[in-house]
């Protein structure tokens, strides 16, 4: 249930393209009023195991959100035709998987849900 104040978090790419629709879906399927809006280039590819510079700047914004705001619920979010991280769909798909592990075992009480963008299709849940 959606309460005032109550916030979420999103990683994803920074894609423009994508934004709007990105915070939409996150709103609804965590059922939150606002969403700390973490982004980077291809976001997925720097938490995919090997956590990189990037990835560890997403987590410490991340760690901010739950800090500040209370959050207790994150989506990680990857899109097909990404030019920051050009890698076929099914391999964003897998480094959505190993995101999730990544800030799952960084933020145990945390959930994580991992979602792949298809404008032609939609949102899929990974995992």
């Amino acid at each position: 249930m959606t309460s005032e104040g109550r916030f979420g978090a999103v990683i994803s790419c920074m894609d423009g393209r994508i934004q709007t629709r990105v915070l939409d879906q996150v709103m609804t399927r965590l059922g939150v009023r606002f969403v700390d809006n973490i982004t980077s280039t291809g976001a997925v590819q720097h938490l995919d195991g090997a956590v990189t510079a990037t990835g560890e700047g997403l987590l410490r914004s991340l760690a901010v959100s739950l800090e500040a705001h209370g959050t207790t619920q994150v989506a990680v979010v990857a899109h097909t035709r990404c030019a920051g991280n050009p890698v076929p769909d099914s391999k964003q798909k897998d480094q959505l998987g190993k995101a999730v592990v990544t800030i799952s075992e960084r933020f145990p009480d945390l959930e994580v849900i991992a979602l792949f963008f298809d404008p032609n299709i939609g949102f899929e849940r990974i995992g």
